[in-house]
C-alpha cells in the first residue's frame, strides 16, 4: 500500500513521546532527513543526557504546520528503527502509515498575555488599555480594570508579536476575578468582524504558542 505524502519537512520541530509509557514525558527534536520509508530526527537529549529509545519502541509524533497548504496540528504513531552516533546523534523512525490532522479553524484557545485595547463600538471615547488572558481565531478574553457591559458591541485591537490586528466584537460574558476596590475583571469577547488575514495570523500565533507551552510542559 502506498503511503500518503508526509506533511513533515526538513527543519521542522516535532515532539516525540513513548507510546508505551505516557508518564515518560515528551521531547522536542528536529527533523534532519525524510524519505518514503523513514524520518530521521536529532536524538533527543535531556540535561545533556541522551534519551534511551531502543529499536522497536512505539512512539508518538506531533507538530504544528502553520503554512499553506495543509495547515494543521498533526499527530501520528510510529516505531523507532534505530540510532546512529556522531557529532549529532540521530534517531531513525519508520514513516507513519497515517497522520491525524486537526484543522486550524477549530479555534482552540491558548493562554497568552498580549497588549490590547477596547472601547464601545461607534464611540470616539478613549481606549481602555488592557491585555488578553487567552486568544483564539474566534475571540479572546480581556483582563480589564473595570467591567465591560455584557452584550455590548465593541471594537478593539490586539498586538501579536509580529503585527497588530483589529476587530469588532460582542461582550459575551463578564466576571470579576478579585474582590474589593481596584479588583480585576475578565470579559469574554467574540469576534464578529475581523479581516480573514488577521484571523489567520491569530490562528498561526495560537498554534505556535501551543507548541511553546508544550515545550515548557505547560500544556
Amino acid at each position: 500500500m502506498k503511503r500518503r505524502r508526509s506533511p513533515l519537512s526538513i527543519g521542522v520541530r516535532v515532539r516525540i513521546a513513548r507510546a508505551d509509557d505516557p508518564e515518560a514525558g515528551s521531547y522536542s527534536t528536529r527533523v534532519e532527513e525524510i524519505d518514503d520509508e523513514r524520518i530521521v530526527v536529532q536524538a533527543p537529549v535531556v540535561q545533556r543526557q541522551p534519551v534511551v529509545l531502543p529499536a522497536g519502541t512505539p512512539v508518538e509524533l506531533e507538530f504544528a504546520r502553520t503554512e499553506s497548504p495543509a495547515e494543521g496540528y498533526y499527530r501520528a504513531e510510529t516505531t523507532v528503527l534505530g540510532r546512529s552516533e556522531g557529532p549529532v546523534p540521530l534517531l531513525y523512525l519508520q514513516m507513519p502509515e497515517k497522520w491525524h490532522r486537526q484543522q486550524l479553524r477549530q479555534y482552540f484557545r491558548v493562554r497568552a498575555a498580549l497588549g490590547a485595547q477596547v472601547r464601545p463600538l461607534g464611540t470616539e471615547g478613549p481606549w481602555l488599555v488592557t491585555q488578553t488572558r487567552n486568544i483564539s481565531g474566534g475571540g479572546c478574553q480581556l483582563l480589564t480594570p473595570r467591567p465591560l457591559e455584557t452584550g455590548a458591541a465593541v471594537e478593539g485591537a490586539v498586538k501579536l508579536p509580529e503585527q497588530r490586528i483589529a476587530f469588532k466584537g460582542v461582550v459575551r460574558w463578564v466576571e470579576q476575578l478579585e474582590q474589593g476596590q481596584g479588583g480585576q475583571w475578565v470579559a469574554g469577547i467574540e469576534f464578529t468582524e475581523i479581516d480573514e488575514r488577521d484571523r489567520d495570523a491569530v490562528i498561526r500565533f495560537a498554534f505556535r504558542r501551543q507548541i511553546e507551552l508544550r515545550l515548557k510542559g505547560m500544556a
